[in-house]
């Protein structure tokens, strides 16, 4: 058993994801996300993950596709009950030079990453945390300029890792209840 076992996104079953990207300055960023939150990562209406809708990648699946998610969904919220209790954790990292205050302020603006990808988001019943480290091999040339573009950075792939985490998660149908994945539902 790992990082990411009984994670659950709303009903459906959560897990592990990844993004990272290098930006113009050079700089590497990147994220490791557990989702594993109360609320839900796909949008009722659509079927759309709601992260897809900041990534400019939005898939609407098949109405007949998605009126059969729902209903697969409902069941499984009859049988489980409500999601259990939850925490997404994060990890954003970068090998920018970060003082502990910038450090924080990645950390923080993180957060933003998850609020795109769930909703609701930070309930009571998420402990939802994100850390940020960095190696500090490569300076921020550019100033306030350079941290605003890694802060934006870790935004976005949180988003992004929330989203792969979703697509990879397999289903789960045992003692401790019904989860189907993402792709199970829609079939990608």
């Amino acid at each position: 058993m790992g990082a990411g076992t009984g994670a659950v996104l709303g009903q459906l079953k959560g897990g592990v994801g990844t993004a990272s990207t290098v930006l113009d300055s050079g700089i590497t960023v990147a994220a490791l996300v557990v989702a594993n939150a109360v609320g839900s990562a796909v949008e009722p209406e659509t079927g759309v993950l709601y992260g897809e809708f900041f990534q400019g990648r939005v898939r609407h699946p098949e109405p007949e596709v998605h009126e059969a998610a729902r209903k697969r969904l409902a069941e499984a919220a009859e049988r489980n009950g409500p999601p259990p209790l939850n925490t997404t954790l994060a990890v954003v990292a970068t090998d920018a030079q970060l003082s502990k205050a910038q450090a924080q302020k990645l950390a923080g603006t993180s957060h933003d990453g998850i609020a795109r990808a769930v909703r609701p988001v930070h309930l009571l019943h998420d402990g939802d945390t994100v850390f940020a480290l960095a190696t500090g091999v490569r300076p921020l040339d550019d100033g306030p300029l350079a941290l605003n573009e890694v802060l934006a950075a870790g935004a976005d792939l949180v988003t992004r890792a929330i989203v792969r985490a979703a697509r990879a998660a397999e289903p789960v149908d045992g003692p401790g209840g019904v989860w189907p994945s993402y792709r199970s539902l829609y079939g990608r």
